[in-house]
């Protein structure tokens, strides 16, 4: 069972990688407004990230320009960038719900080479400079964000509390946002 300690060290490791995500996206033209981080156990959140493509602003017309002659290929790249970030602020949100509402006596597993594995495979992928090798990396970061979910989602299912079921359903709704596309 791990403690809060092992929590927060997910979290942080998480915390990481969705920096890195927003970086990137930025990077390509998306503005990522309202983003509040998780910041441990004592950190203080707020609702999701709002991602918006500059094409759907409307306000720099260069940056339009360039945003509508991108290939089909990499607009769908920036899509699933978008949605593993969005899946990622959200599970970030739900681990902390979790931190805050499980008793310290309660059994959860959370896997914390999993959370070390996303944030170096998106660390990865912000050193890329071919497209095909980041969209590989892209494949891998949702891939393990999918298997973080998953397993959560599998170990809570046999546990008892108040807050058990909603964290289910925040869970499934994370998996399905992050799959939708």
């Amino acid at each position: 069972m791990p403690g809060p300690a092992v929590v927060r060290d997910v979290l942080s490791h998480q915390t990481k990688a969705v920096t890195t995500l927003i970086t990137l996206l930025e990077e390509r033209g998306i503005r990522c407004n309202n983003i509040y981080l998780v910041e441990g156990a004592s950190g203080s959140t707020g609702p999701p990230a709002t991602l918006t493509d500059v094409d759907s602003e409307g306000s720099d017309t260069a940056s339009i320009s360039s945003t509508r002659s991108l290939t089909l290929a990499q607009k769908a790249s920036r899509n699933r960038l978008s949605r593993v970030t969005q899946s990622t602020l959200s599970l970030l949100m739900v681990e902390k719900g979790i931190l805050d509402h499980l008793p310290l006596d309660h059994e959860f597993t959370m896997q914390l080479k999993d959370s070390i594995e996303f944030r170096n495979i998106c660390t990865h992928m912000a050193l890329q400079t071919d497209e095909r090798r980041f969209d590989q990396d892209l494949n891998l970061a949702q891939e393990c964000l999918t298997t973080i979910i998953t397993n959560m989602t599998w170990n809570i299912t046999n546990k008892t509390c108040d807050y058990c079921e909603s964290i289910r359903e925040q869970l499934k709704l994370v998996l399905q946002k992050l799959q939708e596309g």
